[in-house]
């Protein structure tokens, strides 16, 4: 993928498989290792999810998560 502005690659790309059975041994085999000197981390999209809102627990000084209900 690469930024519409600056033509520099993204960082990211998508790879489409006919078998889940397939997808799955791709990323066993090649997540983690390193191209070019940097480790590839892979990871499965989820269709429909584009534009989602992603609500994160904020963690406390404890370290335990909470509700992002205001007045937290």
């Amino acid at each position: 993928m690469y930024d519409k502005v600056t033509g520099r690659s993204r960082g990211f790309g998508f790879v489409y498989f006919s078998e889940d059975d397939s997808a799955s041994h791709a990323k066993d085999a090649i997540d983690g290792k390193a191209l070019l000197g940097r480790p590839l981390r892979i990871i499965f999209a989820h269709e429909g999810v584009r534009g989602a809102p992603v609500v994160v627990p904020r963690l406390h000084h404890s370290g335990n998560a909470s509700s992002n209900e205001p007045g937290d």
